[in-house]
């Protein structure tokens, strides 16, 4: 059957996305048998058996590990530290329908809705350091065992899941984590949640600023329902939920039973570093009496500077005081105020329009100090413009198209120019195009000639001699008359 989803980034328009709920496979996991027949009919008098032709097939997607070609980012970034603390971790993957490519359930009926097979593992430090030398930690390093280690552990205090259809990858090598079942009833989502913790999407991403990533297509994405740690080295698994769809948060677990075992497919660490503020509390600074208000915006200045009013003036209104490295080698200091200013403001259109970034700088010959808060901006602004593929693919190809035409006209104001000398020189008509054409194909011929910046006391006694060299008293008096010596040289070759 099929979906009747188009995996085609140009189904949507340039710079959009669309998103999907879920990508049911076409075509189950299972056995299959293709079938063929071919019947010739209408022979006369006799009568051709059909042929058949059968082949099975089975249509199986990843279960035991996933290609690592499959991941096309990853968020938090792999190995890295930042402000990670109020985001969930999610993983892209460029196999669009990879989290339903299996059955959660195998005993599910077919044509139900499925449900992921996979998801994400938010692992703090505590969850995998070990508190001591004698007790392990509550999940273990990642270890290689059997598909049948899997599913039958070797403790009987190791839940493993519950599979079928296994026993052609018995013997299999798979990577595993076992988990404390209380941890992970605990950060393991509940199973009616599991479908809401991933999605597929399209992207095209013509038009937009992609900062490295410039890739259309169609994605699945997988996202995690832990946030991270802040201030700590958080891990991230991936993990199968196949054969665990009875074990999750909120399901009875036989009391037998103290530790799960899960495939682990794919786990990255970052570090979420510490978390100063939220953003309701710094809108609150700004709001509430007594919080700071937008003074929090200001540059902080002692009360000395009352004594100069510019300087406090300045302050109040957001200018920062900046060193400035001159080009001449001096150091100065200059003012500078960016967008977000503590002070109302309004569009002055007596300022610009500027043609580069210290065209925009202002000057107070009164203080002898620089303004560089709109040269900043313009500079800022290009290199926004420039960062934005689209546009300076636009401005590229304008500017490319009005250099040809501007080459073009130089080119036929020449032609055009070349032609009456020549028809002057020769004194041919203007309808004896063959001459004439033979002419400019030697015009042309001249033109690629690499004039010399000198020439030898041998070449000037040669150049009366020769016809077609013209000698450096020649060229000067051409240029005097404002006369190309291209032209001065054609009519020597022609008189000679």
């Amino acid at each position: 059957m099929s979906n009747g989803i188009t995996t085609d980034a140009h189904s949507v328009a340039p710079g959009e996305i669309q998103f999907y709920d879920s990508i049911q496979p076409p075509l189950p996991s299972g056995s299959y048998t293709l079938r063929a027949t071919q019947q010739i009919n209408g022979l006369p008098g006799e009568t051709v058996a059909p042929y058949v032709a059968e082949q099975a097939m089975t249509v199986d997607g990843p279960r035991f590990g996933i290609n690592g070609s499959t991941v096309h980012t990853l968020y938090p970034p792999a190995n890295q530290e930042g402000n990670f603390s109020t985001s969930l971790p999610h993983a892209v993957f460029n196999d669009f329908s990879l989290p339903w490519s299996r059955k959660i359930d195998a005993t599910a009926p077919e044509g139900a809705t499925q449900t992921p097979w996979m998801g994400l593992l938010t692992l703090y430090p505590a969850d995998y350091v070990p508190p001591s030398q004698e007790v392990g930690p509550p999940v273990s390093s990642p270890k290689t065992v059997t598909v049948q280690q899997l599913v039958t552990p070797e403790h009987t205090y190791i839940l493993g899941p519950a599979l079928t259809d296994y026993s052609s990858a018995a013997g299999q090598d798979v990577t595993v984590i076992d988990v404390d079942i209380a941890l992970f009833q605990t950060i393991a989502p509940l199973l009616e949640e599991v479908p809401y913790l991933a999605h597929a999407r399209v992207v095209n991403t013509d038009g937009k600023v992609m900062l490295g990533m410039n890739d259309d297509g169609c994605f699945s994405v997988v996202v995690g329902n832990r946030l991270p740690l802040a201030d700590a080295k958080n891990r991230i698994a991936l993990v199968s939920y196949e054969g665990h769809q009875d074990h999750l948060r909120g399901s009875v677990i036989p009391p037998q039973y103290t530790t799960i075992r899960l495939v682990l497919l794919y786990a990255w660490e970052f570090t979420a570093s510490a978390f100063t503020g939220s953003f309701v509390s710094l809108m609150e600074d700004l709001c509430k009496p007594g919080r700071g208000g937008v003074s929090l915006l200001q540059m902080p200045h002692a009360q000395a500077t009352d004594s100069d009013p510019l300087a406090k003036e300045a302050l109040e209104i957001g200018f920062v005081p900046l060193q400035n490295d001159m080009r001449i080698g001096e150091q100065s200091t200059s003012w500078y105020r960016g967008p977000l200013v503590p002070a109302p403001t309004k569009r002055n259109f007596m300022y610009g329009p500027y043609h580069y970034s210290d065209h925009a700088m202002h000057y107070d010959p009164e203080y002898g100090l620089f303004n560089h808060a709109y040269s900043a901006a313009w500079q800022i602004g290009r290199l926004l413009a420039l960062s934005d593929a689209s546009f300076a693919s636009g401005i590229f190809n304008w500017r490319n198209s009005y250099l040809k035409a501007i080459t073009l006209g130089a080119k036929n104001a020449a032609a055009q120019s070349y032609r009456s000398v020549v028809e002057e020189v020769a004194g041919t008509p203007s309808g004896d195009e063959s001459y004439v054409s033979a002419t400019l194909n030697l015009l042309s011929s001249f033109t690629r000639v690499k004039w010399p910046l000198r020439v030898t006391r041998e070449d000037r006694m040669l150049a009366d001699s020769l016809p077609g060299v013209l000698t450096t008293k020649q060229v000067q008096a051409l240029v005097q008359k404002q006369e190309d010596p291209l032209i001065g040289l054609i009519k020597k070759f022609k008189t000679s």
